[in-house]
């Protein structure tokens, strides 16, 4: 299969073969061509002549119409819910609602039929819960039973699902509720295409992975028989090295910022400090209280108590008190929270001193071109287009952006929430290293995450949370994935033995 748009290849001769019974996991950097080969699949495109498409022995023709009713099924990121309908209504909004004569909507007919997928998936929700209330591990598996719904009624009897970033918004025990779920649909019969940027993820749920590079198709492997490290190293086309920076020990003893005693809903009596040029990890299960303190500590979510101090100044509970004491924060969300998609990146650089760039009442276009230009050189990032739009940029290059308006203003503070979410290997490794001379330039940087491995390989001491509290504070000599995981789950390092590096489960 091939596919050019006008004279550029975007896909080059790629063979698959997919397996029912089979996770199967399709990795490579963002542009490598993995979501032109969904939307050839799922319909939206046409490949170019001479392509084949067999499904379950059929071949198929070109282009494909009502993909589900050949047995496809395709989740997107976004998952296109309906946030302010039910469970029931969601799936089956894609089949008309099960309508009737005169297209009544039969209600409980849908609701039979979701809670009887939901039991047949062993999920633990209502038909009847308004998706908006819903956990984010919640909300894709409707996504998944929608798509499963809808293939079923086509008349199909097998299923191809494909999974597109299903986890990119997820914590990791989120994710691994999701990825159970997963294999539990290979193991019924249903061949299942993942795509995924967590590559520990991958790993661990798929029983083979393709690598795209590209546009090519560049080995198709047995995940048992196989590592990260090769895998990033087919994704990139180049040895990896050294993946994560060298971790320099701060040269002052300064502090940057000081939290003590801060207590909202989510956390009570956290306290910490964080010196310049450190880097500071803060870690937990979700809903332990870690995904909400960075908004605590800048100020744009409520404390009932507590101070935060940068330098030898306390800040107010107020946002603009905080950039003014010389706090960045980049949030977790950064399409919803840190950029406007559909302004340019020149935009998104500038907005937060647009002001230097006026000169005698009037804004100097030409000096703001310069100026965005020079930080998409400076920052990697790809294309060096300033007058592109946002959303036309990959998740990295994105990040890249956001991190790079920030990082113009030489904060003293730094927060980053889940910095690396939904970014390809190597955008993080660009990313890492960003952060680490950010930190070497005497910036005190906290990093809020769920990725362990991040953590431990990016962080001089990491603060561990749970129940809202800190439960243990791990110097760089005590960094290791397994301490955290115990501490996480008020365990001994002993009784955590078993469970698998790189994940934060549950304890039972």
């Amino acid at each position: 299969m091939s596919k050019s748009f006008g004279s550029v290849p975007v896909l080059k001769e790629i063979d698959l073969d997919l397996l029912p019974g089979e996770v199967h996991g399709l990795v490579g950097e963002n542009g490598s061509g993995k979501s032109t080969l969904v939307k050839i699949i799922g319909g939206l495109h046409s490949p170019d002549p001479g392509a084949h498409l067999s499904l379950w022995g059929r071949e198929l023709s070109f282009p494909l119409t009502q993909p589900q009713s050949h047995g496809i099924a395709i989740i997107h990121q976004d998952l296109a819910l309906e946030d302010t309908m039910t469970v029931a209504e969601n799936v089956g909004i894609s089949s008309g609602y099960g309508t009737a004569t005169f297209g009544a909507y039969r209600k409980r007919r849908e609701q039979r039929a979701a809670a009887a997928l939901i039991e047949e998936l062993g999920l633990r929700m209502s038909p009847t819960a308004i998706v908006a209330t819903l956990p984010p591990a919640e909300r894709s598996m409707v996504a998944i039973m929608r798509a499963l719904r809808l293939q079923r009624l086509s008349g199909a009897s097998q299923c191809l699902l494909i999974l597109d970033e299903p986890t990119a918004a997820l914590t990791q025990e989120e994710s691994q509720r999701l990825l159970t779920m997963v294999r539990g649909l290979a193991a019924a019969g249903a061949a299942v295409l993942f795509i995924g940027h967590r590559l520990h993820e991958v790993m661990s749920v798929c029983d083979r992975l393709s690598v795209l590079r590209s546009g090519r198709l560049v080995s198709t492997l047995d995940t048992s028989q196989t590592t990260d490290a090769e895998v990033v190293e087919l994704m990139l086309g180049y040895e990896l090295g050294e993946f994560y920076p060298e971790r320099h020990t701060p040269s002052t003893s300064e502090v940057a910022l000081s939290v003590r005693d801060l207590s909202a809903t989510s956390v009570s009596g956290v306290s910490f400090e964080v010196h310049r040029g450190e880097i500071l990890g803060i870690t937990g299960l979700a809903g332990m209280g870690q995904d909400e303190l960075p908004y605590l500590v800048y100020g744009s979510a409520k404390r009932s108590a507590g101070e935060v101090v940068v330098g030898e100044r306390e800040i107010a509970n107020d946002v603009l008190a905080a950039q003014a004491a010389g706090v960045a924060l980049v949030p977790g969300n950064r399409q919803r929270d840190a950029v406007w998609m559909e302004g340019s990146a020149q935009e998104n650089l500038t907005i937060p001193f647009l002001s230097s760039f006026h000169s005698g009442g009037m804004l100097r276009k030409r000096r703001e071109r310069t100026f965005s230009a020079d930080q998409l050189r400076r920052f990697g990032v790809r294309p060096h287009l300033p007058g592109q739009e946002m959303r036309r940029f990959s998740g990295g290059n994105q990040q890249k952006i956001v991190l790079a308006r920030w990082l113009h203003t030489e904060p003293d503070v730094l927060l980053l929430h889940e910095p690396t979410q939904g970014v390809d290997a190597g955008a993080k490794k660009e990313l890492f290293h960003l952060i680490r001379e950010a930190a070497d330039r005497g910036t005190g940087v906290v990093i809020f995450s769920s990725d362990i491995e991040e953590v431990v390989n990016m962080c001089h001491r990491v603060i561990v949370l749970r129940h809202g509290v800190v439960s243990a504070i791990l110097g760089q000599h005590q960094l290791t994935e397994q301490r955290i995981i115990s501490e996480s789950q008020g365990q001994r390092a002993a009784d955590s033995a078993v469970r698998t590096p790189g994940r934060l489960e549950e304890s039972s």
